[in-house]
């Protein structure tokens, strides 16, 4: 069976390769490419026209420092999966940058875990890498990312649980605490699942599991501590105590996976959980609001962008051509 699932997979490959070289493939794959960019960006376009252009500069906070910081965690993501790529793959982190950004606008606005398929497949067009190989260490890479992220998740839900303030975020999410316990005992199987059966899931090294995950936990960390400064600088005058908490709300809807919209939700939920911790209504909704509408144009100018610059280096390919294989380095 495991032989003849071989075979198939051989002869499927074999086939795509021959289409794919063709002539006619060749126009087909480019028009098909090229489609799929502008269907992004038409996408992504429509979204800011929906929210509406003009709100955009109504909803600008004044000072500097909160464009520079949205920047700073906007990249915190592509450059941290840039570095840990690059050294998975014994290659150039800089070559991987451009894709991993587009990933990022995949995941953010068009379909969860589309940026994760689309990068798979990009890397193995753009590299000598084998497919399984690639998708194996993806797969790794991702889970361990929702493995920091989650316990980090954990370990703020312990402490608002101890303190006595679960309730307060609780009664902002959808469906209340039923709806939070049912996504936090999903994550929780999940994550029993996945270490007991580790050996069999993960297809990477364990010292280069290790680093995989010492890097997602300290992008996680820097992310949120780079988060609660913007909306300190913003709106100065609130305690951290009270930033921590808004934090903590962040963390467990962006974390829970039953929760649609995470970003409306967390919109929502933050405003109405501004007079509970003292946070100036108006300046909150008018920063969550900016925040939204320029990570969404961001994500525009990022895919436009990154998609021209790709095109124009269609010969330039030694960088990752020289990638290899995450088993040859250990």
């Amino acid at each position: 069976m495991k032989q003849w699932r071989s075979d198939l997979f051989a002869t499927v490959r074999g086939g795509w390769a021959r289409i794919r070289d063709s002539a006619v493939g060749t126009r087909i794959l480019a028009g098909l490419r090229w489609g799929f960019v502008a269907g992004i960006l038409a996408y992504l376009a429509y979204q800011l026209t929906g929210i509406g252009w003009a709100r955009v500069w109504q909803s600008l906070p004044t000072t500097p420092w909160f464009y520079v910081l949205l920047l700073l965690m906007y990249a915190t993501l592509p450059g941290t999966e840039m570095v840990l790529y690059g050294t998975a793959w014994n290659g150039s982190a800089w070559a991987l940058l451009p894709a991993l950004l587009r990933k990022r606008v995949l995941n953010n606005d068009v379909l969860g875990y589309s940026g994760e398929a689309y990068f798979a497949l990009w890397t193995q067009r753009h590299t000598n890498l084998g497919y399984r190989q690639v998708v194996a260490t993806i797969k790794d890479t991702t889970i361990l990312s929702s493995v920091a992220s989650t316990s980090v998740a954990f370990l703020l839900l312990a402490i608002f649980f101890l303190s006595g303030q679960l309730g307060l975020l609780t009664q902002y999410l959808p469906g209340n605490a039923s709806l939070l316990a049912a996504g936090m005992a999903l994550v929780i199987l999940v994550v029993s699942v996945g270490i007991n059966f580790r050996r069999t899931i993960f297809s990477l090294p364990p010292s280069l599991l290790g680093l995989i995950g010492a890097g997602h936990i300290t992008r996680f960390v820097l992310n949120n501590g780079l988060q609660v400064t913007q909306w300190a600088v913003v709106i100065p005058g609130v305690s951290v105590e009270h930033w921590i908490t808004l934090l903590a709300l962040h963390i467990v809807i962006n974390q829970v996976p039953l929760v649609p919209s995470r970003g409306l939700v967390f919109m929502s939920a933050g405003v109405g959980l501004s007079g509970a911790l003292q946070i100036p209504e108006a300046p909150l909704a008018s920063m969550l609001l900016a925040q939204a509408l320029l990570d969404r144009g961001l994500n525009l100018l990022t895919y436009a962008g990154t998609s021209a610059l790709d095109a124009a280096m269609v010969d330039d390919r030694e960088a990752l051509e020289n990638l290899s294989l995450p088993d040859e380095r250990t």
